[in-house]
């Protein structure tokens, strides 16, 4: 299956562009299914510019952010 062609049409669908980036929550079966594997329980960052897809996670009380399980789409 072709993942990184899945992101794009995504991208395309919720943004208008390949080349902007999507933000937001998904189920872990929505993840598996769009790309293959669960990334976590935090929000959802998807890339177009640097066709990466990451977990961004609030850490320090919520006061800030660390992205977890940084992906290539070429890697997954």
């Amino acid at each position: 299956m072709d993942y990184a062609a899945n992101l794009a049409l995504f991208l395309l669908e919720k943004t208008g562009s390949i080349f902007k980036r999507w933000d937001g929550r998904m189920s872990a079966a929505d993840q598996r299914a769009l790309f293959g594997r669960n990334l976590g329980r935090g929000t959802i960052v998807i890339d177009g510019t640097s066709e990466t897809v990451a977990c961004r996670v609030s850490v320090c009380f919520g006061l800030d952010y660390d992205y977890r399980n940084v992906n290539k789409w070429s890697a997954l």
